[in-house]
């Protein structure tokens, strides 16, 4: 009986060994044979950058892809194809289907790509083998100097993806893209000076901005193909052809954030004390330009607190202005992206200012 169960145990391992063998056919998901690819965004961040997964929550909705084989731009295997998020498989196939098997001879591969999908991105590549990748983008049709939902926020492949021909069973079949921003954000902030704060504070009604800003532009990134070191290099982002326009009291609508007191969401206002710098608004996101010094205005009731505990208004409606340049923010930068500036005011009487180290960081809103 015990050899007989011996039989039987080597039988039946021997079946489990076949069952795991290499010589099993693969079973590989339907969309596996289709050239898709995957997306990383660069975060905005006030110092360092990293990459964040796609969320599209807070990114673009879809991309333009172009790519070729062996290094043949003149015959694309995409030429500015649609590639929209699929938020189950959290890959972007593309609008027009392609094989890796429609390539069977091909040495390499590059894809290059950018978001949002626009009609008229091109590709451009010069004898060098440097490629170009140009697109418009444009500040929500022109109408504001500013956008607030980085949805809207363009951003472009930190490096073309080379890929080395594709074997038939090759399980390394997603493109797997990053893409940089190419946008510069802000925002705002405002603090009263510390004797300001001794008797009263300050209540936001509004802020706006007023200038000669830019409102489009073309959006062009070149990379060259090293053919030593097998890899390509970017260069800087640049933004061609700026139209800019006049603008008169662009608002920055009101925001509350839920870890603070100081927002009144009945009224839309926020309350300035000394204590800390208040955020005004959402951040804002601009198109990198030398040229944007906007005039910063803040409408605020002056309140104090009497000895009842009641608020009284003892000034209403008041305005005040601030030129964002550099001679009120001495490091202000406006040329780089994926950065967040933080724009803090400081607001004082003008018998108590008094210059220090700290105007480097921080624009003085001075009142009479």
């Amino acid at each position: 009986m015990k050899h007989l169960s011996s039989i039987a145990a080597i039988i039946y391992l021997a079946s489990l060994s076949a069952c795991g063998s290499s010589d099993m056919p693969v079973q590989h998901a339907d969309s596996y044979g289709y050239i898709t690819f995957s997306a990383q965004s660069q975060k905005i961040l006030t110092r360092t950058n990293h990459y964040e997964a796609y969320n599209p929550e807070r990114h673009p909705a879809t991309m333009g892809v172009f790519g070729y084989q062996d290094n043949d731009a003149a015959n694309p295997i995409f030429h500015n194809e649609t590639a929209t998020y699929n938020a189950s498989t959290q890959s972007w196939p593309t609008a027009t289907p392609k094989r890796w098997a429609d390539y069977p001879n091909a040495s390499s591969f590059s894809f290059f790509a950018y978001m949002p999908y626009s009609a008229e991105a091109t590709l451009t590549k010069t004898l060098d083998g440097t490629c170009t990748i140009a697109f418009p983008f444009s500040m929500e049709n022109a109408t504001a100097p500013v956008i607030f939902d980085t949805k809207a926020a363009p951003i472009i492949c930190a490096l073309p993806i080379n890929k080395a021909g594709i074997d038939v069973e090759n399980v390394d079949r997603l493109v797997n893209l990053k893409f940089d921003q190419t946008l510069t954000g802000y925002n705002l902030s405002f603090r009263l000076d510390a004797k300001m704060n001794a008797i009263r504070h300050f209540r936001i009604h509004s802020v706006s901005l007023s200038g000669y800003l830019a409102t489009s532009c073309t959006i062009a990134r070149s990379y060259t193909w090293n053919n030593g070191t097998k890899s390509w290099t970017a260069s800087a982002i640049k933004w061609n052809d700026v139209n800019r326009a006049t603008f008169v009291d662009t608002p920055i609508p009101y925001k509350s954030y839920d870890d603070s007191k100081v927002y009144d969401d009945a009224t839309h206002t926020a309350i300035v004390t000394s204590t800390d710098y208040t955020q005004w608004g959402a951040n804002f996101y601009t198109i990198p330009d030398d040229a944007f010094t906007p005039e910063i205005k803040v409408t605020y009731d002056v309140e104090m607190i009497a000895e009842d505990g009641s608020t009284v208004v003892t000034r209403k409606d008041v305005t005040s202005k601030i030129t964002l340049n550099k001679d009120n923010f001495g490091n202000l930068t406006t040329g780089k992206t994926a950065m967040l500036n933080p724009i803090r005011i400081l607001i004082q009487p003008r018998y108590l200012y008094v210059m220090a180290d700290q105007d480097a960081y921080t624009g003085h809103l001075l009142i009479d």
